[in-house]
């Protein structure tokens, strides 16, 4: 092999160890999560045999469910995993409504205003969401929509509305106008032109945008924390500081509801991955 060869060959050994080592370091924590959730509550908590062997087990000797039923048997996780579903859920249809008009009315209309209101969204996105929490807290009081699923998915809408819009305004600008204005000729009004020509060949933005706007709710801690009070509304972020906050911890059901907690959003991304990849870089090259 010659020499030119050889150099070619060095720089892609390093990037194939340089993945490895990302890939390997990103799951890491995850496997750990997985492993410690099939450990019995028992081993996992006995510091006097941990201290006296000062071995760390790969895979525990003997893997057991028990977690797993304990997490649904003993505590409210099904109804907590409701709450943030439904939550999530009515986030990502509210976020992807309002975006959808709102990006719409951006894209094809040039109106006064219209910059700044562009830049009142972006920054709207770019605050912190503890500054919107008295904001919110005296609007939701004066409406009656503290603790309540309602409250919650507008809390949460003011957070993930803005980032959607944002990317849908890049999206259906991306789009020709030729189709809807053929779909006008043929009779359609512009609001069927937009449900019918223009939402069906953004899918793949819709796809995203709503992916992000469920992700970012179902993580968020802070809002279902300090807006709810009851079972009845309390989301699994809330029940994840629970566990970390017991005494002593409870380290295998924790780490059990950490995996079924992921569970969801993972399976949605492998779902959809190709639309949201696609629907971001489509949205990513056109402003």
């Amino acid at each position: 092999m010659s020499a030119p060869e050889k150099r070619g060959w060095l720089p892609r050994i390093l990037i194939f160890l340089g993945a490895i080592f990302i890939v390997i370091y990103s799951t890491a924590p995850f496997i750990w999560m997985l492993i410690a959730s099939i450990t019995p509550e028992h081993v996992a908590t006995d510091d006097a045999v941990w201290l006296s062997t000062r071995k760390v087990e790969f895979f525990p000797s003997e893997p057991s469910l028990v977690n797993y039923f304990t997490l649904f048997d003993n505590v409210p996780f099904a109804l907590y995993f409701r709450n943030s579903a439904i939550i999530a859920t009515g986030t990502m249809c509210l976020s992807l409504f309002a975006a959808s008009l709102g990006a719409y009315a951006f894209s094809r209309f040039r109106f006064a205003g219209r910059r700044p209101l562009l830049v009142a969204m972006l920054m709207a996105y770019l605050v912190p969401s503890v500054v919107l929490l008295v904001p919110l807290l005296v609007i939701f009081k004066n409406f009656g929509l503290i603790n309540t699923h309602l409250g919650m998915i507008f809390a949460e809408s003011s957070i993930a509305a803005p980032f959607v819009l944002l990317l849908m305004i890049n999206f259906f600008t991306s789009l020709p106008r030729e189709l809807e204005e053929a779909a006008q000729v043929d009779g359609c009004s512009r609001l069927s032109a937009l449900f019918h020509i223009v939402l069906p060949l953004a899918l793949p933005g819709l796809v995203a945008g709503g992916l992000i706007a469920f992700i970012l709710s179902w993580n968020n801690f802070l809002f279902a924390f300090l807006f709810t009070s009851t079972d009845s509304v309390k989301t699994l972020p809330v029940l994840m500081r629970l566990f970390a906050l017991g005494e002593p911890a409870v380290w295998g059901v924790s780490t059990a509801g950490a995996v079924v907690s992921t569970l969801p959003v993972a399976l949605l991304f492998l779902a959809f991955q190709r639309m949201m990849i696609s629907g971001l870089a489509a949205g990513a090259v056109k402003g």
